[in-house]
């Protein structure tokens, strides 16, 4: 049976930056709450009391209007300030959603097909079988291209990590299966952007100008130097890539599947742009038919992801879709849509009501 989702109506992202920690003052939440939703304020008060956070905040869009936009807890481990609406976090593959924006933004506009192979676009990825490659197998993580063998410094220089793709032959025959893209995604759908966007413009200024400019609000890849210090420090002294994504080259570097930097509020805010006109006068960045082909389903029913341990997960033109399944189990988050990532930690839900 097919679905069809007509209005969408709430936005909530999470950003949370987490280590169990004695606080040394009181607890300090700042922000607003619509009245109807002070049960969001009271749960993520409960974050702070049950130490399960240093820093969070959280933004919730309703209908086009902002509700929720609280934060709380610590900027770092060391307390050495309050992490507020304006910190900025680095978000890991919540990244991908603002990349899937961006690719939908040139369908738009017509510079981009997704039912077109890649080569049109992109002539050296023809190399190693992966002619026939079309867009809608790098957005929905169809291309057989999940890993490459790269080290940090490569992934830090654009032109190195697009010459290893071309040269990289699929683990599988392109739109045959699908297996998480982790680093990959990002490169490949990037490149995309940089291939046809007339003003020649990296995918970070591409959605600088794009998206975050005419949207008001704050996504980076690649980092202004001057904006570092807004920047709240993972924590996971058992994780090494936590170490790797604290570093200021990678900040300043564009690796668009996972170093997107952000808040809560510019995120939801975003994606509260994407499904309509906002009250201040915002216009909607897409329109309903190009969402419509953005969000639809690329992923057969119950096909296994060939990289993440065989779990099923479902994709369409670079989102993750939730609640799935027919009859959907889900609840209020049947028909979601967006992008989850791991950190310290950022969790993102855009909920279509039917």
């Amino acid at each position: 049976m097919t679905r069809y989702y007509y209005y969408y109506s709430i936005i909530i992202v999470v950003i949370v930056f987490f280590v169990k920690l004695e606080c040394k003052d009181a607890l300090t939440i700042s922000g607003t709450v619509n009245d109807k939703w002070k049960l969001m304020g009271d749960l993520f008060e409960q974050n702070f009391l049950r130490q399960l956070d240093i820093g969070a905040s959280v933004a919730i869009y309703h209908q086009g209007k902002l509700v929720v936009d609280l934060s709380g807890g610590w900027f770092d481990e060391q307390q050495t300030k309050v992490y507020t609406n304006d910190t900025l976090q680095l978000v890991f593959s919540v990244s991908k959603g603002i990349v899937a924006i961006a690719v939908a933004l040139c369908v738009q506009n017509g510079l981009i097909d997704y039912d077109e192979k890649v080569i049109k676009y992109w002539p050296e990825y023809e190399q190693m079988e992966k002619g026939n490659t079309t867009v809608a197998d790098i957005m929905s993580h169809r291309a057989g291209l999940p890993d490459v063998n790269a080290t940090v410094k490569e992934w830090v220089n654009w032109k190195t990590m697009i010459q290893l793709l071309e040269k990289e032959k699929p683990t599988w025959a392109p739109g045959t299966a699908h297996g998480y893209h982790t680093l990959t995604y990002g490169w490949l759908a990037g490149e995309l952007v940089r291939r046809v966007d007339p003003k020649n413009r990296t995918l970070g200024q591409f959605i600088r100008e794009e998206i975050a400019t005419r949207t008001s609000t704050e996504f980076y890849f690649g980092l202004d130097n001057e904006l570092e210090y807004r920047v709240s420090p993972l924590v996971d002294p058992t994780n090494n890539a936590s170490n790797d994504f604290n570093d200021l080259v990678v900040h300043q570097a564009e690796i668009p599947a996972a170093n997107g930097i952000t808040n809560a509020r510019s995120l939801a805010r975003i994606y509260a742009s994407i499904i309509g006109d906002l009250p201040d006068g915002q216009k909607r960045l897409l329109n309903e038919a190009t969402l419509a082909r953005a969000i639809k389903s690329n992923t057969p029913v119950n096909e296994p992801d060939m990289t993440l341990f065989n779990s099923t997960t479902v994709f369409s033109m670079g989102f993750m879709l939730f609640g799935q399944e027919d009859p959907c189990l889900l609840g209020a988050f049947c028909g979601a849509f967006g992008h989850n990532g791991e950190s310290n930690n950022i969790e993102k839900k855009t909920v279509s009501s039917l």
